[in-house]
């Protein structure tokens, strides 16, 4: 009897399963990276590691920056040479163009049929769009930094530019969006989509609906890090710090040598050519039991090093970040490492590179838990200037504690990035045939405040209009009576 009971069970329970509208087949991505290979490649491992099937397309030469734990990512390769005298565009050009003829990568995509193609809207979209369209499969947008973040709500209309600042700084930050999104489109979205039409001359390719199927973007970012945009959709999905997890174990030869030193654990994520100022670094601070170690993430490249500095390339990042140990990271302050370091508590000495690190390490010294350190092509970073940030760090519990704090309001929220990131990602695909698009934004989208400020000004223009009509006319009307006055000879002695 117990039998049949648990037989029915099964028998009812498999009926709802299949009838059910929130069932939906196995997923699959193919992740697409011709710029930003490593934080893309971590999201390949994320999507992987919920269960998602996932393959990884990348130029040859980026294969050394992609992250070194994937599990369970197949990665193809382009076979690209790297030009430093072409411009970005024009790179993305040519990876495109080899992208199109490589049959061996486009028959395994074909074979694989991905159920999503994910990769940035910046120097992608006129490549990928139509090709995923080909394949009949569903793209998603990711964004990281603000140029793609622009350049991606001028395409997609998902989100609002939110510009702080006075007139002429909010002026200048829209005019800036403007000219990128134009030098994008003519430098290359609209050679792309003729390498397309060359490429693919069965797909209708049209540039004023090239984004009709897109309705998932990605943010690779976290409202902790920025938050200067108004959202107008559900599909804008916040996934920056989908990566982000516990610290495991160090290696245990590591872990020994580490702990010898009583006063902590300096962590630098600098790439080869600041070798020598890490080097001085290291020999400045403190020596001995009673004095730090530095570990540098990075391929060693020579024997001769002060005791006190490790060099390890295998090391996982987050686990280096994360140790117990680690007193302060140096970093760029790219987005990815700002969220680890804050995931982790962890404070932050920042030496950006360009604008977009400046207004991270800005943002994490606002935030309280670092400082930024102007570099210069006349100014380089000094191995003291460096050691006395430091010791200041090190001796002041604020930047800790605030560091704390940035942790918690990353780490508290309702639902962690990779759990948002499979949902939408699964909501989508269940909902892929749908007429009625629910979450889609408009195509435009005004604020009340835009459309008083454009009658504001349209009236005064008006009233500015008509007055400086009335002068001229009055001007005219005294010119020419004073000419007729003179012509007649009544002012004249």
């Amino acid at each position: 009897m117990l039998t049949l009971i648990g037989l029915y069970a099964c028998f009812y329970s498999f009926r709802f399963a299949s009838s059910s509208t929130l069932t939906a087949p196995p997923l699959s991505a193919l992740v697409v990276a011709f710029e930003s290979v490593y934080d893309l490649s971590l999201l390949a491992n994320t999507l992987s590691d919920q269960g998602i099937d996932t393959t990884l397309i990348i130029p040859t030469y980026t294969a050394n920056n992609i992250y070194n734990k994937l599990i369970d990512v197949e990665v193809l390769q382009l076979d690209v040479n790297i030009d430093k005298s072409v411009s970005a565009d024009k790179h993305a050009l040519k990876i495109c163009n080899i992208f199109f003829k490589d049959e061996e990568v486009l028959n395994k995509v074909q074979k694989f049929q991905p159920t999503f193609i994910i990769f940035p809207a910046l120097r992608h979209d006129g490549c990928l769009l139509p090709f995923a369209k080909l394949i009949e499969s569903i793209p998603v947008i990711w964004i990281k930094n603000p140029d793609e973040e622009l350049y991606a709500f001028e395409c997609t209309r998902v989100a609002l530019p939110v510009h702080s600042g006075g007139f002429w700084s909010r002026l200048s930050t829209s005019f800036s969006g403007k000219t990128i999104f134009s030098t994008i489109k003519n430098d290359y979205l609209t050679p792309a989509l003729r390498l397309a039409i060359k490429h693919l001359p069965d797909i209708n390719i049209d540039l004023e609906h090239l984004y009709s199927d897109v309705r998932l973007v990605l943010w690779g970012g976290d409202t902790v890090l920025r938050s200067d945009f108004a959202s107008l959709t559900e599909l804008l999905v916040e996934v920056g710090c989908h990566h982000c997890r516990g610290a495991y174990p160090l290696p245990e030869n590591l872990q020994k040598s580490l702990i010898e030193y009583r006063t902590g654990t300096i962590v630098a994520l600098l790439e080869e050519n600041y070798e020598t100022l890490i080097q001085e670094l290291a020999k400045k601070l403190p020596q001995g039991r009673e004095g730090q170690a530095v570990i540098w993430k990075n391929k060693r490249n020579t024997n001769v090093a002060p005791e006190n500095l490790f060099i390890e390339e295998d090391v996982d990042r987050q686990d280096i970040i994360g140790y117990s140990r680690t007193r302060v990271v140096l970093s760029h302050c790219t987005d990815t490492e700002f969220l680890e370091a804050a995931f982790h508590r962890t404070p932050l000495i920042c030496l950006p590179r360009d604008a977009h690190e400046s207004r991270n390490a800005a943002r994490a010294v606002e935030l309280g838990f670092a400082r930024s350190i102007k570099t210069t092509n006349d100014h380089f970073a000094s191995a003291k200037e460096i050691a006395q940030i430091i010791n200041e760090i090190y001796e002041t519990v604020a930047y800790r504690e605030n560091a704390r704090k940035v942790s918690v309001a990353i780490r508290d929220r309702l639902n962690p990035p990779s759990d948002r990131l499979v949902y939408w990602l699964g909501y989508i695909a269940r909902t892929k045939d749908d007429t009625e698009k629910f979450h889609k934004p408009k195509s435009q989208a005004r604020t009340l405040m835009e459309d008083i400020q454009f009658f504001v000004g349209l009236l005064v223009g008006v009233i500015i209009g008509i007055v400086c009509a009335g002068s001229a006319v009055v001007a005219r009307y005294l010119i020419t009576a004073n000419k007729v006055q003179i012509a007649k000879g009544r002012y004249m002695q």
